[in-house]
């Protein structure tokens, strides 16, 4: 029965493999292939298993920190959240129950009343990611309002048409300005049956949608990857967020947390969450939303992350990573390279004349950049979700790649 109770030697030792394998130099990207061998009959103990991942699951990964690391919506986590999410799994406490996660469920709410005010909602819960969130915000909309469509632009996110299938709900999809947002004068003059969907950052290109100025049955605004711009000094991007009836945003991604990190919120959550509330003869509070059993790791993580930085702090994180995409842009500039469009979310979207985006990154070295397809045509991407990138170390990779 010991496996169950503290070792001290042992966490100490994965504290000290952790901080050795942060401490040493590696590449943004690795391309290893993982080897463990057939699953042992007699098991090697806690800290040989601790040897054995350490290479895979310390070493052998995506460095999301390395100053080269500008290319998806994933970014580095603080250290707090390392810690956490140790105790989080030492405790194991599940947010279905009050009686195996009373102060967990309230940590939960905590997080999301201090949160929700900044988008004009009053309250919601946490999810795994925005996929579910856009989920469960739709199954609201059917519940609440009776919505029977789903009216969305060309740009949104995959998440939205998975939602529409899962809920029977039609989908409608409205082309794009030149600037990738939704085109408002091409929606249905009738929206009293639809859901409007508003997306606060697409996915290739970090566009903002108008979101106010149009009445529908629901409309939900999909902030997944600029949400967090409303507790930033750039808050005015998503002005009109306020007016929504609910609002996805990922905590992992511009909130810098451990992936699995999500909230929904509603503008009426006593209303929505009374929609979306099952029971059962076993449970002593009503199941809310999609989740059953789930830990208190992302409520906690993002408590001691919210709590080590304040207001300020989550305000400079943000605003650091709006002004390293204006850097970026800036030196595209300078270096004659293509900029697509001035970003406006912390997504920087270029070209070098001449030479296929495909090849760019086939060549790249001691850099990464993503790719993104833009009216049809293939663009560089970086996106600003890594504090320590450095946009001139990018831009040099690829002059470096390209003057082969």
């Amino acid at each position: 029965m010991s496996d169950f109770m503290a070792d001290s030697a042992g966490l100490h030792h994965a504290v000290d493999l952790l901080v050795a394998a942060r401490a040493s130099a590696g590449s943004p990207h690795h391309d290893g292939i993982l080897e463990l061998g057939e699953w042992p009959a007699t098991g090697m103990g806690g800290r040989g298993a601790l040897e054995v991942l350490a290479g895979p699951a310390l070493h052998d990964v995506t460095r999301l920190e390395h100053p080269g690391f500008f290319a998806h919506m994933d970014p580095p986590t603080p250290w707090v959240t390392w810690a956490t999410s140790m105790w989080a799994a030492a405790g194991n406490q599940n947010l279905l129950h009050p009686d195996s996660g009373p102060t967990a469920r309230q940590l939960e709410r905590q997080v999301v009343d201090w949160l929700a005010p900044a988008f004009g909602m009053d309250g919601g819960h946490m999810v795994p990611g925005s996929t579910v969130a856009n989920l469960t915000a739709l199954w609201a909309a059917r519940e609440v309002a009776g919505v029977r469509r789903v009216i969305c632009s060309t740009a949104n996110h995959l998440s939205i048409a998975k939602a529409a299938h899962l809920l029977g709900l039609e989908l409608l999809e409205v082309p794009v300005d030149a600037a990738q947002r939704l085109r408002l004068d091409l929606l249905p003059e009738d929206l009293s049956d639809a859901a409007l969907v508003l997306v606060a950052g697409t996915v290739a290109t970090g566009a903002v949608d108008p979101l106010s100025g149009v009445d529908a049955a629901w409309r939900h605004v999909d902030a997944a990857w600029a949400g967090p711009l409303r507790l930033s000094s750039h808050a005015h991007v998503l002005s009109g967020v306020e007016v929504a009836d609910s609002v996805s945003f990922s905590a992992h991604k511009w909130l810098f947390q451990p992936k699995e990190s999500a909230m929904v919120l509603f503008a009426d959550t006593e209303r929505a969450h009374a929609a979306l509330a099952f029971g059962g003869s076993y449970l002593s509070a009503a199941n809310v939303g999609l989740l059953g059993s789930h830990g208190s790791a992302p409520a906690l993580n993002l408590a001691a992350t919210l709590l080590a930085w304040g207001q300020d702090g989550v305000r400079a994180h943000v605003d650091a990573g709006m002004s390293s995409a204006q850097a970026l842009a800036a030196a595209i500039i300078e270096e004659d390279l293509t900029l697509w469009r001035p970003p406006v979310s912390g997504v920087v979207n270029w070209r070098v004349p001449g030479v296929e985006v495909a090849e760019v990154r086939d060549r790249i070295h001691g850099a990464w950049i993503s790719q993104a397809d833009i009216a049809g045509e293939p663009w560089l991407r970086s996106v600003a979700a890594n504090p320590l990138a450095d946009p001139q170390v990018v831009v040099d990779a690829v002059r470096a790649a390209v003057s082969w």
